[in-house]
């Protein structure tokens, strides 16, 4: 079998798309699907079924997704023998949200990718659920999710945990206060990111749970752009605690009653861990218990 053939393959997997598999490899997507089709003509089987939505593993695209990821693996540690003065080496994929590659994520694989400069790091994007998803069926090594997730496949490391706080902006802050109570953020103009997010879903739990209603929001799609609108007078934000930076030059105070989060570090429980993963398992703090 022609190993550049499984590559592609592997990738058309890890995408779901045609399109985005050839702008990845740097081919055309005419190119891309002759490949698939020369596997599947090597292999006397289809391998992928194409819709409107994309394309899936057939049933033995599924078996050669995961036993064609195993043998790459294999063949990437080969050719890291006689090298291992110089670090580990391949690649390490990592699923996560934005929120967390942009506040958690960075400064960690700043470090790392200094004591490991042979490792190639690639961040996927996405929400718990798909970053389960992607973990579970190999498209990731490594994902960061929010627990409680239950998937007897992943071992779930808790790395960070964290409270949500309300947010001000500069010397809008209430005086003389150690928290802020709900129905006080609930008369206030609010900049909140969208229900998709965890972050909002929580406060609007917490919202629900008292009866109360809001009123004044203006909801945003990033934290960077809801710290921008907080900072120029537009209403207090609730944000992760962990997202708030010293540059940020907004005051902020505990939300009361609001409860913790945990962030955890996922991965296959029946697979080894490749040597980059293992090495960027090493740099992660130990997670600190909030009171």
């Amino acid at each position: 079998m022609d190993i550049q053939l499984l590559e592609t393959f592997l990738v058309v997997c890890e995408e779901r798309n045609l399109s985005r598999a050839a702008v990845r490899l740097f081919r055309t997507q005419p190119a891309v699907t002759r490949q698939i089709q020369a596997l599947e003509a090597q292999l006397g089987v289809r391998l992928i079924d194409r819709s409107p939505r994309g394309v899936v593993p057939t049933r033995q695209g599924e078996e050669l997704r995961a036993r064609g990821a195993r043998i790459l693996g294999e063949l990437r540690s080969l050719k890291d023998l006689g090298s291992e003065a110089e670090g580990p080496g391949g690649e390490l994929h990592i699923a996560c949200s934005d929120n967390v590659a942009s506040h958690f994520l960075a400064p960690l694989l700043g470090r790392y990718v200094k004591a490991c400069p042979r490792v190639q790091v690639r961040l996927v994007s996405g929400v718990t659920p798909s970053i389960a998803n992607l973990v579970e069926r190999e498209a990731c090594e490594l994902g960061f999710v929010l627990l409680p997730l239950r998937n007897p496949r992943l071992e779930l490391r808790p790395v960070l945990q964290y409270r949500n706080v309300a947010v001000f902006p500069p010397r809008g802050a209430p005086k003389g206060l150690r928290e802020i109570t709900v129905k006080a953020l609930c008369e206030r103009p609010l900049v909140l990111l969208t229900r998709e997010t965890a972050t909002r879903r929580s406060f609007d739990e917490m919202v629900n749970a008292r009866g109360f209603q809001l009123r004044h929001i203006l909801e945003v799609g990033s934290i960077a752009v809801q710290k921008a609108m907080i900072r120029a007078g537009l209403g207090t934000g609730i944000l992760p605690g962990y997202t708030l930076e010293k540059g940020d030059g907004l005051p902020s105070l505990p939300v009361q009653g609001a409860r913790i989060h945990t962030l955890a570090l996922c991965h296959l429980k029946a697979k080894p861990l490749s040597a980059p993963a293992r090495h960027l398992l090493e740099t992660l703090p130990e997670v600190r218990p909030l009171p």
